[in-house]
Formats: C-alpha cells, sequence, structure tokens
C-alpha cells in the first residue's frame, strides 16, 4: 500500500446532490473510449452503427464472437458484489461502465469487462479467460505492478489498493477478480495505464488434522511454497472524463470515547462508498488504531465495512479515514452515524521487551500473553494469545524489531488463527545474543461501546 500522510482530511453528508438528476446521462461519458492494440469496437461511432458494427464482429469473426461470450452479464457481477452495499446499489443505478478492455501477453490474454470509478476510488472487475485452468490447491491473483498517468506517463503515486483471488473451487462459478484502489492523497487522473501480472499459486493442501506447532512455523518459513507461476503481465488503458461529484458534509464535532478525545472532522459519500474523517488530540493516552461505523436508516443499520481497504491512518496517528459502505443513490427519511467501538493502544505499551531466555515479556498487557518460545538454533518461535471478540483476527505487530542494542531485525514469518475468540499469533524472530528483541504492537483487540455514539445525519 502505497499511502503516506494525508494532507486533507474528506467529508461527507447523504444530502441529496443537485447532480445526481443528471448521473445516469452522464454514465456513457465517465468513460469515453477505450485504447487498446486490439479493439472490438470503435468509440466515436454512432449507437446505430456501433450496433450494426456489433452484429457484423460476431457473425464474422470467430475470434471476436469467444470473447463476447466470456464477458460476465451485469447480474452475475450484482452477485459478486452483493455483501457491499455500496457497490451493489451502484450497479442497481447503472453507475458501472462496460468496458470489454482485452489485454494479451504472447498467447495468454486477460479480460477487464467492467469498471466502476469516481474521483477518490477505482473499482476493476478483471475476467479470467474462460479456459483458464486451476488445479486442487491453486490460486489465481492478481497484482499492481505499476500505474502510469495515461497524459503525461509519469508514475502515478499517493494511493492503497486490494485485490481479491480465486480457488480452484471458485474458478468455474465466478472466474472474476475484483481490484479496489483508494487515493487518500489525490484524485483519479482522467486517463490512466494499468499494468498487471497475472499469476498462478500452487499451496500445499493440509488434512483435516490440526498441524503442530512445529509443523506451522515451518510450513511459515517453508521457501517452496506457495509455488508462484508467473501467467502474464497485461496492460489496459482507460480514460474518464467527469465523474459524479460527492454529497459533502461538515461535522467539526468533539467525542470522549473511553477516556479519548476525538473530532469527527467531515464526511463524503461517493458511489463507491463512504469516507468520515477523524482527529485525535495529542494529549490522548492512547492511540485510536480503529473506529467501528455504521449507518442506521430508519431504524434499519447497514453493514458498516466496506470491501477492501477499510481505514487509511497518517504516521503520527492524529488523523485517521474510515471507509463504510452507504448509499449514494438513497433518498432516506431518517439516517444516523453509529459509532460502535474502537481499537485503543495505549502509549506507554507500544513497544514490548521479550526475554526468549524466560519466556516473558514487559510491560504486561491486558488480555495478551507468551505462551510458548522455542529456539532453532539462530532463530526463536514465539506464540502469543490475544483476547479478541467475536474471532477478531488482525496483525499485532509492525513488522521491523529490535534487539535490545537497537539493531534493526525485519519479522520474516507471521502467522495466526482463531478460535473461541482467542487469537494464536505464531512468531518466528532472529535469537540474538543479549536472548532479548523489543517488538512494536500495532493493532489491538476491537471494544464495543457499552452505548453507541449516534449522530444524526443531514437529510435532503
Amino acid at each position: 500500500m502505497e499511502d503516506k500522510n494525508m494532507k486533507n482530511l474528506i467529508e461527507e453528508s447523504f444530502e441529496y446532490p443537485e447532480e445526481l438528476a443528471h448521473v445516469e446521462r452522464r454514465l456513457e461519458m465517465r468513460i469515453l473510449k477505450e485504447k487498446r492494440k486490439k479493439r472490438a469496437l470503435v468509440s466515436f461511432i454512432s449507437s446505430v452503427a456501433a450496433a450494426v458494427m456489433f452484429i457484423v464482429l460476431v457473425n464474422t469473426s470467430t475470434a471476436f464472437a469467444g470473447i463476447v461470450a466470456e464477458i460476465p452479464l451485469i447480474g452475475s457481477i450484482a452477485e459478486y458484489v452483493k455483501f457491499d452495499r455500496s457497490l451493489k446499489s451502484a450497479i442497481e443505478n447503472d453507475y458501472i461502465q462496460q468496458t470489454n478492455l482485452i489485454a494479451y501477453d504472447g498467447s495468454e490474454k486477460l479480460l477487464l469487462p467492467y469498471v466502476i470509478a469516481d474521483e477518490k476510488n477505482l473499482v476493476l472487475f478483471f475476467k479470467l479467460p474462460d479456459d483458464f485452468e486451476l488445479t486442487e490447491g491453486q490460486w489465481a491473483g492478481i497484482s499492481l505492478t505499476s500505474m502510469e498517468d495515461g497524459s503525461s506517463g509519469k508514475k502515478i503515486e499517493g494511493f492503497g489498493y486490494s485485490s481479491s483471488n480465486i480457488s480452484w473451487e471458485e474458478n468455474e462459478s465466478k472466474g472474476l477478480i475484483m481490484q479496489q484502489y483508494n487515493f487518500s492523497e489525490g484524485f483519479i487522473p482522467h486517463s490512466i495505464k494499468i499494468n498487471v501480472s497475472l499469476k498462478r499459486e500452487t499451496y500445499q493442501v493440509q488434512g483435516d488434522e490440526k498441524l503442530s506447532n512445529t509443523d506451522v512455523f515451518s510450513t511459515l518459513e517453508d521457501e517452496k511454497y506457495p509455488l508462484t507461476e508467473e501467467v502474464g503481465n497485461f496492460s489496459f488503458n482507460i480514460e474518464f472524463n467527469e465523474f459524479a461529484k460527492p454529497i459533502e458534509y461538515e461535522f467539526n464535532q468533539e467525542h470522549i470515547i473511553m477516556g479519548q478525545k476525538i473530532t469527527l472532522k467531515e464526511m463524503k459519500v461517493y458511489p463507491t462508498g463512504t469516507e468520515v474523517s477523524f482527529e485525535f488530540s495529542k494529549e490522548n493516552s492512547a492511540w485510536i488504531k480503529g473506529l467501528d461505523l455504521a449507518v442506521e436508516r430508519e431504524g434499519t443499520q447497514m453493514y458498516s465495512v466496506r470491501s477492501g481497504i477499510t481505514s487509511t491512518y497518517d504516521e503520527t496517528n492524529s488523523h485517521m479515514n474510515v471507509y463504510i459502505q452507504s448509499d449514494y443513490f438513497a433518498e432516506p427519511k431518517e439516517q444516523y452515524l453509529i459509532i460502535k467501538g474502537i481499537r485503543l493502544l495505549e502509549k506507554d505499551k507500544e513497544f514490548i521487551t521479550v526475554d526468549l531466555e524466560k519466556g516473558v515479556f514487559s510491560p504486561e498487557v491486558e488480555g495478551m500473553q507468551l505462551s510458548k518460545v522455542s529456539r532453532r538454533g539462530p532463530k526463536a518461535d514465539l506464540i502469543f494469545l490475544t483476547n479478541t471478540i467475536s474471532d477478531d483476527m488482525f496483525g499485532i505487530f509492525v513488522s521491523k524489531y529490535t534487539d535490545s542494542e537497537g539493531n534493526p531485525y525485519e519479522i520474516k514469518s507471521e502467522g495466526s488463527s482463531g478460535r473461541d475468540s482467542v487469537m494464536e499469533t505464531y512468531l518466528t524472530v532472529e535469537y540474538p545474543e543479549s536472548g532479548v528483541v523489543i517488538l512494536q504492537r500495532s493493532l489491538t483487540p476491537k471494544i464495543f461501546l457499552k452505548e453507541p455514539i449516534k449522530i444524526p445525519l443531514p437529510l435532503k
């Protein structure tokens, strides 16, 4: 992820925008044309001519007819995002563009049939070819190699992205891979070139028996797995014109949560989801590492977490943007923003010192214990137990750590599993001469508020 210090906090309201009446008429303008070497349709021909061209191509070109057959119906895309209310609503309101882009790397091909975009977010739906094969234990994934400004050719930075993948069990039924890009430091350029790599990964298929601790650590460190095969590298060029404008609202409301002062600054609602911006007091005794939000409409609470990137914050832990689901196209009669929970990391317990010889750490952290330390030559395997709520899973340490002399190291392998509201974290570190390592904590268990904070949101 390429998130850096956020320069501007963002805002939102659920006030119905005047521009919304024109959104559907502007949809065809959002992606003006396709840039690719092999083009199915020419973008500037009239709609009538396009229809004629389409029929001719399907009936005279076997290759083109095969490509058209692989493009999924819009209904399958809607089914794919049914748990993300924002994207589902965008699709139901025709805020999605069928691009029908195809890229080649030799004989290999990759399709990009649909795109959803606003000025801060980009959602790509990739389609694997129908003849793409995955066997048991294999997964297909797409990773970004670079993104460039289509006009200047300069590398685009200041964004983060997440990507789904497909298992051998899902490939026949879906064949779709979704990537979500969040431009926290700026806006999406009107012309972009996206370069991606398609890979096939093979994992060890484990039986039903639970792995021993030794097996867990050896599996995490096993350099043979996953076996990664690069299928091909593909480039897609997309041009945008005008995006639907966000719905904006300013709050500047201070709240005290578990003794910590937070300021709800602004909100912005986009067709792809909502961004809620917060600031935190320097006088707080704890870092705010997460906020659990939801939107309640007419007595019904919407699912809060947006798929993909859920939050971004700056290096000073003074600002945070939280991303949740919402419905840009709705006109509710009553609605509220709900702050349901929080993750707190006490500042004086951000770093813990682990004595590998004695198998203890300090200072003590409530709800966390070091259950085992095993030495393997120059390395040590650690198992931490953390009490959680509803099997909440998260990474508890930053990847970089030091020994007692301040020498830097990097965690090479880390894994976790959860059961009965207890999370096990498996960690392998170098065994320094002093036998002491200093770990930096990253995230903490979620704490649900006994009395959630309920903030009215403006209406049309």
